[in-house]
């Protein structure tokens, strides 16, 4: 049975998504027949806004990103909801406890590990060479798209050219970007494919689960 990792990002995890997750869980449920799938679930908006209320009292980064992975249990917790009654179902609280699942979902780990970087490490840990990357945009753009409209979706990329295209993003607590300089580090060392896109449509999201072609961007060795 293949193994699958999703980070899923948490800006997909909310009430206001209600309906997209009911259409995930039942685009993804048949898929369990024939895959295991692990989700590590981001923190989202519920995560920045307290994390940036927090800093604003003077709260110190480790303990804003001891919010922020409270956050992101709460919306792994949230997204197994719709999941429910199906067997083989779990949610871990920590990702190190995962074992025995057709769907295992989790949330963050520890200060200084974003969600993603945790995908990551779960891929090389299970030994999976490809991790999917849903976030709300179709992939990696050459420049931040909401700020440039000629901005261009990249098809492909290096994990090296990635690092310089990310170079300038702010660090901290609570970032809001596609991918961070540590999961790209960890992708590279292990040779672990990332492919980038937009999990609002599930059309392209399954696509890329069953190895078809898929509108986003892959981020790889070469």
């Amino acid at each position: 049975m293949k193994e699958i990792i999703i980070s899923m990002g948490g800006s997909l995890v909310n009430v206001e998504n209600e309906k997209y997750l009911r259409d995930f869980s039942k685009m993804l449920t048949p898929l369990l027949n024939d895959y295991r799938f692990i989700i590590v679930v981001g923190g989202g908006k519920i995560a920045r806004d307290y994390i940036r209320i927090a800093r604003e009292n003077g709260e110190n980064e480790f303990n804003l990103d001891l919010i922020g992975i409270q956050a992101t249990k709460i919306n792994a917790m949230f997204l197994k909801s719709f999941f429910s009654g199906i067997e083989g179902i779990k949610f871990f609280n920590s990702p190190y406890e995962i074992k025995d699942f057709k769907l295992a979902i989790t949330g963050g780990t520890e200060p200084g590990h974003t969600t993603d970087a945790v995908s990551l490490l779960l891929a090389e840990y299970f030994n999976i060479k490809s991790v999917i990357n849903a976030t709300t945009v179709d992939g990696v753009y050459s420049m931040d798209p909401k700020k440039h409209k000629d901005a261009k979706l990249i098809n492909r990329i290096s994990y090296p050219d990635l690092i310089s295209l990310f170079s300038k993003n702010t660090s901290g607590a609570g970032p809001n970007q596609v991918l961070d300089f540590l999961s790209i580090k960890i992708a590279e060392r292990s040779n672990i494919d990332i492919f980038v896109l937009n999990g609002m449509d599930l059309k392209n999201f399954k696509n890329a689960i069953l190895g078809k072609k898929f509108k986003g961007t892959v981020v790889t060795k070469i």
